[in-house]
């Protein structure tokens, strides 16, 4: 919440703030780069604007609100790791083209450590998972002889 007691849903920065963590758009590396932190609950950290979660966060306020959930409570990140490796791809690291993307989103605990043991609330950026899907449609065309199997999967 801020002082005046309404809950904050977006991290723009106060006009003037200075950021303890600023990024380096086109690093190779993420530390070099700098994490993406669009906290609410310290503002001199931000550095992004936006909010953890995405459309998320209005649940979260409607927690806060309800007296359900400290406002200050910062997620435990354990066992967060990713089940499956994304690149990196050397497209991702162009500093002059529109930044949307965070090649480090889904791996803060291993790349941050340094600035969440300093009290830096990071939370991840997207999330990485894998499925078994079976698509009954795809079944169905397979049966009825309208796709063949090629026995893989283009990206």
């Amino acid at each position: 919440m801020s002082s005046s007691g309404h809950i904050v849903l977006t991290s723009h920065s106060r006009p003037g703030s200075n950021h303890f963590s600023p990024i380096h758009w086109g690093a190779e590396d993420a530390r070099v780069r700098g994490p993406i932190i669009a906290s609410v609950s310290n503002p001199s950290h931000r550095n992004v604007i936006g909010t953890h979660s995405g459309s998320y966060s209005v649940y979260r306020a409607i927690s806060v609100a309800a007296g359900h959930l400290d406002p200050s409570h910062v997620p435990d990140l354990t066992n967060t790791s990713p089940v499956a490796e994304i690149g990196p791809h050397k497209q991702w690291f162009d500093a002059k083209k529109i930044v949307s993307f965070d090649p480090w989103g889904h791996l803060v605990v291993d790349e941050f450590q340094d600035h969440l043991k300093e009290g830096f609330d990071i939370r991840p950026t997207i999330a990485i998972t894998q499925a078994r899907l079976k698509l009954m449609e795809m079944k169905e065309a397979i049966a009825q002889g309208r796709l063949e199997p090629d026995g893989g999967v283009s990206a």
